[in-house]
């Protein structure tokens, strides 16, 4: 095992003291991805450890889908006729109703995408690239009530998709071209004659480079290249009369400097090829990295031309990533919790309902708090989430859930269901039927206390008390002990 003071990124190497086994692969498919069923572990636990990483990493080898598509002809119909309205010099009372329809119809669509988004989390074939999407939502941020568009943001997560493990230099290039991010953070406004630095400012704050490595004069210089970068409709667009074509001087570089000419030097300077590798270790690993890592790490991110990628199978390969200070010591996000509990009780639960359980949990898809993201570690739990965390559950075996209402019955969770967590075959005593639950929920060893806890569920303290799955308590036996479960502390992490 690797201790905290051999902390490095040397390449695990399994052995019969330090096996690759299934709980390193329920590990890796919940860093990796959003937790893994016994089966999905099994399939991976049984590869070598290296190709088991690779088939997360090398996911476009890997059918996937089809998922649904959100047609958004409505949204632009309705555009028009607005546009078509205010040409003609419509009245007031024509253009609010206009609008208001618009304005329903645009959020009608915006649902539909967090709701595709979330069953696509749910449903994947490719954890690991969804992941990546969610990653990048939360550190390339925009939000829906800045962008107004539903639109623009269903083409950005298309865009991380598309780019999720690339090259973060190109990510970063389209990023400040796309739509969304145009408007969520002014540039769509930053003209020659007024510039508008929201977008320069963050762009080196926080997504590439982190603050006290540039000045005020750096952010005014690199706002003025810019200038002119804009979009109509869903289509990136230069202005090159709105574009300030001056001499500027950004990070010591000198000249008539472009938006792609900023990127470039960024790139140049050594925070640019340490402060995403530093994020990405934080979201994979653990938070405050020794900086000696992330020395290692932007090394890699340099020789492999900003390959993502390249520094994910760098930690996903580590031995420190299976290491005692790694494992089970993540607080699951909201939406690592949610997706995770639905893949693993395979519950079918109207989408409305999940995204309103993820929003009160506090993390709203779409909606994020502000430019900075989300929290992380212990940031997601206070006195609020930490009671939405605990009862969750109940809207899944229940449906019912404080803040909620009630489900309808045929969308409920049935008991049968509940059946099909366990392999009824293996099944002889309640020890047999706890173990198996572990193994799908936690995928590792409880205290005593918390064990005996589920021997009481089925009305006994005995780990040999028998048991079989057709007797008529079973179900409800069943249901209580995967409740308490689910509300242990050790179920929130991973």
């Amino acid at each position: 095992m690797v201790g905290v003071a051999e902390a490095s990124l040397r390449k695990f190497q399994p052995s019969a003291a330090d096996p690759w086994d299934r709980a390193k692969a329920a590990h890796l498919l919940g860093r990796a991805g959003f937790g893994g069923t016994p089966a999905e572990v099994g399939r991976l636990a049984a590869m070598r450890f290296e190709d088991a990483v690779e088939a997360l990493l090398e996911y476009e080898r890997i059918p996937d889908g089809p998922f649904p598509e959100v047609d958004f002809s409505e949204v632009r119909e309705l555009s028009l006729a607005l546009v078509d309205l205010r040409r003609s010099g419509a009245d007031e009372p024509t253009l609010r109703d206009a609008s208001q329809q618009l304005r329903r119809a645009n959020i009608r669509k915006f649902q539909e995408i967090r709701a595709g988004w979330l069953q696509r989390m749910i449903q994947t074939s490719r954890p690991l690239q969804e992941k990546m999407v969610l990653f990048w939502h939360g550190h390339l941020v925009s939000g829906f009530p800045d962008v107004k568009s539903a639109e623009h943001m269903a083409m950005q997560l298309a865009l991380f998709r598309q780019m999720a493990t690339g090259s973060f230099k190109e990510l970063i290039l389209a990023i400040s071209k796309d739509p969304a991010m145009l408007s969520y953070l002014d540039n769509n406004s930053n003209r020659k004659d007024k510039p508008n630095e929201n977008y320069a400012r963050e762009l080196m704050e926080l997504f590439t480079m982190g603050v006290g490595n540039f000045t005020e004069q750096d952010v005014k210089e690199a706002a003025r290249a810019f200038t002119g970068w804009t979009f109509v409709e869903n289509e990136f667009v230069f202005r090159r009369g709105q574009h300030d074509d001056g001499v500027k001087t950004f990070l010591g570089r000198t000249g008539n400097l472009d938006g792609t000419d900023v990127i470039d030097i960024i790139f140049g300077q050594p925070a640019g090829a340490r402060y995403l590798p530093r994020k990405l270790f934080e979201s994979f690993v653990y938070l405050g990295p020794e900086e000696s890592l992330v020395d290692e790490l932007a090394d890699i991110f340099r020789r492999s031309d900003w390959s993502v990628g390249a520094v994910l199978r760098a930690i996903l390969q580590s031995a420190l990533f299976f290491s005692p200070k790694t494992m089970r010591a993540q607080i699951k996000s909201p939406v690592q919790l949610a997706v995770g509990a639905v893949r693993a009780l395979a519950a079918e639960v109207p989408e409305p309902a999940l995204l309103r359980a993820i929003d009160l949990m506090g993390q709203a898809l779409l909606y994020p708090p502000n430019v900075g993201g989300w929290p992380k570690g212990k940031g997601w739990i206070n006195t609020a989430t930490v009671l939405v965390r605990y009862n969750f559950s109940g809207l899944l075996l229940d449906g019912t859930m404080p803040g909620l209402g009630r489900r309808p019955a045929a969308a409920r969770s049935t008991p049968a269901r509940l059946d099909q967590l366990i392999d009824a075959g293996r099944v002889r005593t309640v020890g047999d039927v706890i173990t198996q639950l572990l193994d799908r929920f936690i995928q590792a060893p409880l205290e005593p206390r918390r064990r005996w806890a589920l021997l009481r569920a089925f009305g006994t303290n005995r780990e040999d008390a028998p048991v079989t799955a057709n007797d008529p308590h079973f179900p409800d036996q069943l249901r209580t002990a995967v409740h308490l479960i689910m509300s242990m502390p050790e179920y929130q992490i991973t």
